[in-house]
């Protein structure tokens, strides 16, 4: 992942609500099969604090879910033995993304190696 400027956006919650994100404008450039990687319709659901994509998931929180990818063909500037970790906020995309199916990132190829559910604490 690049650092830089963030793309502002909204994630589902696994039970519906609609939380704020902040991630890297090439998370939402994403695609999983052909299926984009977009961000929640908002508005944010009163009361709920922001999704968070890094750090640790030992706290307190709403943890988004995502995927981490292996490149088959790596980006500019990317190791190709690296594993780039994408969050998916639409509950949906993330339901429908399958073990090693093929994803676009940052004009690279790779395949799905795990997938890591939401968590809320």
């Amino acid at each position: 992942m690049s650092s830089g400027q963030y793309d502002f956006t909204f994630y589902e919650t696994d039970s519906g609500a609609i939380v704020p994100l902040r991630v890297q404008p090439e998370t939402l450039a994403a695609s999983f099969d052909g299926t984009a990687n977009v961000g929640a319709t908002g508005p944010a659901t009163a009361g709920y604090p922001s999704a968070q994509v890094s750090g640790s998931r030992r706290g307190l929180g709403i943890f988004a879910r995502y995927i981490t990818v292996a490149w088959t063909t790596a980006p500019d500037d990317y190791d190709d033995r690296g594993i780039v970790k994408i969050t998916v906020p639409v509950k949906a995309t993330f339901d429908a993304i399958a073990k090693n199916s093929t994803v676009t990132y940052l004009g690279g190829t790779g395949r799905v190696v795990n997938t890591f559910p939401e968590e809320i604490r």
